[in-house]
């Protein structure tokens, strides 16, 4: 086994837990982790089609479909006509769904402030600061 395998490995495995720890700090949502999912992308990009966030998420045309019904419901996501092309229709955050997202991230990054404070000296966090380049690099990959 490579020393990039086994670095890789326990990359995969830390990332993993902190996921989950940061989901945990979800009780207060009303919204599944894929429906936050969605809601963070259009933060993230703007209006989008159908199409583009379930390529995004990597999920199907009809799931991505059940995750937009649900947002709509909830007043958190609206759909409307694209403007050069009205058979096309654009989904896009409401100011409601862009606040229970402000809120939902707020709670995390807290949970994650109090957690480093706890746990990590100045080095630490420095050396934790030094990296966030190389894994933002890791987490856009494609290939």
């Amino acid at each position: 086994m490579s020393k990039t395998y086994e670095v890789a490995a326990s990359l995969r495995s830390t990332v993993t837990r902190l996921t989950r720890q940061l989901r945990k700090q979800n009780i207060s949502s009303a919204f599944s982790n894929a429906e936050l999912l969605t809601m963070g992308l259009l933060d993230q990009h703007g209006s989008m089609l159908p199409s583009a966030l379930a390529d995004l998420e990597r999920i199907s045309a009809q799931a991505i479909s059940q995750i937009i019904n649900r947002l709509v419901e909830a007043g958190v996501v609206d759909r409307a006509s694209d403007e050069s092309d009205k058979r096309k229709v654009l989904i896009t955050l409401t100011p409601a769904g862009k606040q229970h997202l402000d809120e939902n991230r707020r709670i995390k990054e807290e949970w994650l402030v109090k957690a480093m404070d706890n746990l990590f000296s100045t080095e630490e966090l420095a050396l934790i600061e030094a990296f966030l380049p190389l894994l933002q690099r890791l987490a856009e990959y494609n290939g």
